[in-house]
């Protein structure tokens, strides 16, 4: 527990009650959250910091799994630690140090710990708060070392918002100020403010767990800007910028002879825009048959933009997640909405500008296509026209704002679909590598009615809604 907004007597009572999470959310049914903290950690002898680390719940997995790992538990408050002590002594752990400390001000030396563990705490914390454990924990990781995040998951669906309704108000009561901001916040800008860059999150039912590296190429050497330079800037099956095609198009459009933002942009505006949204027969798809096609979705756009990118020298790569199905709806309909997954793979790409890597998810619906959805779904004033409230989601768009929505180049990250990914897989060098490891799960008959009819059918709801008056 963190939080200097929450009174010492309230962490004293909670104290008491505090492992019932485990019971009541985090061990029927859907994976324990405490096992999957336990899976991101690598290596036999890992130096790990259980970060206000409350009872020892997520420490303590990862103290009896790894016997040879020094594990340290830190906590302001001795009745949560006095619950810690309790449960290191009940399993004869030799490999834990307890620390009664403010977290923002360890007096522990820099660069120790390989790992740090912050469960729970996050979404009770100022903004204060947050920058302060976040740049006592970025002092305190080895320059290789991970930051590991357990908390409160946006729930979707209608059971998850019933099951987590009792906490959700909980949560508001006991600290209202800043709950909101963080628990909607996309996770991958928030840490990002704070210099952690997202590698990894899984979803837990009623959490998340998310495994985040210093952010930056700022501290490495020229030979290792070079090398990575060099392996996001590869020829691949899928990104196969070498055909005639893609070079054709290049030279005709002057990409290499622009200015690197001003490159950037060209060619964003031109996949974004020239290659209208549309759903394609297949994720696999290699760049120059995308440029055939002439329209695309998430995963195959990505192709012909990172192909396009490489080609004219911008270093690129591959950022893999799962959305949820339910913000297509509108695009997709009826029977074929039913039919789909219900978690769709997603992916974007990253660009290199500027010694920082930057989202271009942005390219997926090109202009005219929001528009339309912005015609259907705002009147002439840019409210609403039904009730709305939080994250819009819906066509094919989910974003926290459709009426701020926009997707022009700007140096920045540009997002239109990630306030709906459930499942985030990190970042690859190509699409042939992430699709290797994660490939839609359709079963035979249902890629058949999807390749010859319901693509089809979403398609025509695209540009219905494109050419929306």
């Amino acid at each position: 527990m963190a939080s200097k907004n929450i009174s010492k007597a309230f962490y004293k009572e909670i104290s008491k009650v505090y492992d019932a999470l485990d019971r009541m959310y985090f061990s029927a049914g859907g994976r324990n959250p405490r096992e999957v903290i336990g899976e991101m950690i690598e290596g036999d002898r890992p130096k790990v910091l259980d970060m206000c680390c409350g009872t020892f719940a997520n420490g303590l997995v990862v103290a009896c799994e790894k016997p040879e790992a020094v594990v340290v538990g830190l906590d302001r408050s001795k009745p949560m630690l006095r619950k810690a002590k309790q449960k290191v002594e009940d399993k004869g752990l030799k490999n834990v140090k307890l620390v009664c400390r403010d977290a923002t001000d360890t007096g522990i030396k820099s660069g120790v710990f390989d790992y740090i563990i912050l469960g729970l705490v996050l979404h009770e914390c100022s903004p204060e708060l947050w920058k302060g454990l976040l740049s006592e924990a970025g002092r305190l990781l080895k320059k290789d070392g991970r930051l590991i995040i357990l908390d409160w998951d946006i729930q979707e669906s209608l059971r998850g918002k019933l099951k987590f309704s009792p906490l959700y108000i909980c949560e508001n009561i006991a600290t209202p100020k800043y709950f909101k901001e963080y628990y909607y916040s996309d996770k991958r800008i928030f840490f990002n403010d704070y210099g952690f860059e997202l590698e990894q999150m899984e979803r837990c039912d009623v959490t998340f767990v998310a495994s985040f590296k210093k952010a930056g190429l700022g501290c490495q050497s020229e030979e290792r800007i070079a090398d990575t330079t060099e392996k996001y800037l590869k020829e691949t099956q899928m990104v196969n910028y070498r055909a005639d095609s893609i070079q054709r198009l290049v030279e005709k459009r002057g990409w290499r002879s622009l200015e690197e933002f001003e490159r950037i942009g060209a060619i964003y505006d031109f996949v974004r825009n020239e290659i209208l949204f549309g759903y394609n027969r297949s994720d696999l798809l290699t760049a120059e048959e995308v440029l055939r096609d002439g329209y695309g979705q998430c995963n195959t756009k990505g192709t012909l933009l990172m192909a396009l990118l490489r080609a004219s020298g911008i270093p690129c790569r591959l950022h893999g997640s799962e959305v949820s199905k339910y913000f297509q709806e509108g695009a997709t309909s009826g029977v074929i909405s039913k039919l789909a997954p219900e978690r769709v793979v997603h992916t974007w790409v990253e660009v290199l500008y500027q010694d920082k890597w930057i989202a271009l998810e942005g390219v997926i619906t090109d202009e005219a296509y929001v528009r339309g959805v912005k015609k259907k779904c705002l009147d002439g004033a840019g409210a609403f026209k039904g009730n709305y409230n939080g994250d819009f989601k819906g066509y094919a768009i989910s974003v926290p704002s459709l009426e701020n929505l926009n997707l022009d180049w700007k140096g920045e990250d540009l997002f239109v679909q990630n306030a709906s990914v459930v499942a985030d897989y990190g970042t690859y060098e190509s699409p042939d590598v992430f699709f290797k490891a994660h490939r839609q799960n359709w079963n035979k008959l249902k890629d058949f009615a999807y390749v010859h009819y319901g693509r089809k059918v979403m398609n025509k709801n695209v540009s219905r809604i494109r050419h929306f008056t």
